[in-house]
């Protein structure tokens, strides 16, 4: 059996490297998006949505959730969400498209997603495909940008905006993920598409249709779910 859980991995050196690099990409996308609603999904010990401007932000499934539920049915009316994170959820799910038609359904119409993965075709899927080793990321599924991107228009969603991140080689020694970090911008320039990870933002387009935002008095949640206690800030070093 795996030995470390993702949560475990994303305390690590790397997992934290890893982390500090998304959010620096997600934050802007955060920041410039507006509505009533936002969820972030995922076990990590950082809050995505700290700068968010959205009033009503809800953790989904951490260990200081909000709400803890299935992320097969999401517990939210159709189109009633704004702004979705789903960082490296798709790759941990046993049906990922499955859980692309669900966020379709709750995102209200020019909502976003915005959703971070593995990229197979990097070092870091070099190490997947000729390690044994069994614990996080390494036993997950690396989804191709190119299936994403199959599978996006299917669902009624549209890629707004992508990048990849994360140029380094997969090791926790904190002293050379330092020393080698200048390979970052070396990447972005010269092998862009060579990311340890691709950074994602998607909108739900709704042809023909003019975009009403719901009231304020409408209910976010269309079914009782257990509710925890709320989610502490976390903040990236």
């Amino acid at each position: 059996m795996p030995k470390i859980s993702p949560q475990e991995w994303f305390k690590s050196p790397l997992g934290q490297y890893l982390l500090t690099l998304e959010y620096d990409y997600i934050n802007p996308v955060v920041m410039d998006t507006f509505g009533f609603y936002a969820i972030q999904m995922g076990n990590f010990d950082i809050d995505f949505l700290d700068q968010s401007r959205i009033q009503n932000k809800f953790s989904l499934n951490s260990n200081h959730a909000d709400l803890m539920t299935s992320n097969d049915a999401l517990p939210f009316d159709e189109a009633s969400v704004d702004l979705l994170i789903a960082p490296h959820i798709l790759e941990q799910m046993v049906e990922p498209y499955e859980l692309l038609k669900e966020i379709h359904r709750v995102l209200m119409p020019e909502g976003r997603l915005i959703i971070t993965g593995f990229n197979p075709a990097s070092l870091w899927g070099l190490k997947r495909l000729l390690s044994f080793d069994i614990d996080y990321p390494w036993n997950t599924k690396f989804i191709s940008l190119s299936k994403i991107k199959e599978w996006l228009p299917i669902v009624g969603l549209e890629m707004a905006e992508g990048k990849m991140g994360c140029y380094v080689p997969p090791i926790q020694q904190v002293s050379w993920l330092k020393k080698i970090h200048a390979i970052e911008k070396l990447g972005d320039r010269w092998w862009p598409m060579l990311g340890g990870f691709y950074f994602l933002v998607i909108q739900k387009r709704v042809h023909g249709m003019t975009t009403i935002k719901p009231s304020w008095k409408k209910k976010l949640i269309k079914a009782p779910v257990y509710s925890a206690q709320k989610s502490r800030t976390f903040k990236v070093k």
